[in-house]
This record gives C-alpha cells, sequence and structure tokens, in this order.
C-alpha cells in the first residue's frame, strides 16, 4: 500500500511538471496514474479490512491484544482511505478540465498539494499503526 501511494506521488509530480509546460494529455495520463494509485491502494486496503474482520478484529474487538486497537485501526485507516477516495475523484474531475481546457496549470498544482498531503498523512499513519503496534 505504502508503494501504490509513493508510486502515486511520483506520477502527481510528473503530472504537474507537464502541466507547467503547457503538454496537457500528459499531464492527464499522469494524473489517470495517479488515480490508478490510489485505487489501488483503496483495493488493498478494503482486502486487508476483510482479512482482519475474517480474523476477529472488529471496532470493539481484538482477539490478539487490546480491545481498542480495532478502534483506533479502522477509525484512522477508515478516515485516510476516505481522503484518499475524495483525493481520486478530485483528481478525475481535474483530470476531464485540465484536458478540455478548463482548469489551469495552477488547478493541477493545487490538486497535486492535496494529494501529497495524503500521502504525508500514510507516513505518519505506517509508523503508528503498523509498526509501532507489533509486539517486539
Amino acid at each position: 500500500m505504502t508503494a501504490c501511494l509513493l508510486s502515486s506521488s511520483l506520477t502527481m509530480v510528473m503530472a504537474v511538471a507537464a502541466a507547467s509546460q503547457g503538454e496537457r494529455k500528459r499531464a492527464v495520463r499522469f494524473i489517470l496514474l495517479t488515480m490508478a494509485g490510489g485505487v489501488l491502494f483503496d483495493v488493498l486496503h478494503i482486502h486487508e479490512w476483510l482479512g482482519l474482520i475474517h480474523e476477529g478484529v472488529t471496532p470493539s474487538s481484538n482477539p490478539w491484544g487490546v480491545p481498542l486497537f480495532g478502534a483506533t485501526f479502522f477509525g484512522l485507516t477508515g478516515l485516510h482511505m476516505t481522503h484518499v477516495t475524495i483525493g481520486v475523484i478530485y483528481l478525475g474531475v481535474i483530470a476531464i478540465g485540465f484536458g478540455r481546457s478548463k482548469f489551469s496549470a495552477e488547478d493541477v498544482e493545487v490538486s497535486g498539494l492535496y494529494w501529497h498531503f495524503v500521502d504525508l498523512v500514510w507516513m505518519f499513519i505506517l509508523p503508528m499503526v503498523y509498526l509501532l503496534s507489533n509486539r517486539i
């Protein structure tokens, strides 16, 4: 999942660069690749959720330890996944509008800022939830 987001961050940088150079088709292509990374992130996350639910982890229970882990995990990752999904939709609107010359390169750059912020938040969630929650 982390690789998906980091890769999509790179494609977003490429989209912003192409947009600033006036290369609309190239920018739209990179925005679509960024969106694909976001969708793949969501799919992988849902798969992880379903696996945990199958193992008995829910927002109110955890068969392996602290019951609040489920609430914390599903709450943090669910909010993040919601923002990724909103970002994918937002990027879709930007891609269509920029491709039709309705939006400027600045609009692509602003959407890139949102996307990078979503990536940055994941860089805090990853160690907090995945790395620090493991028993040594």
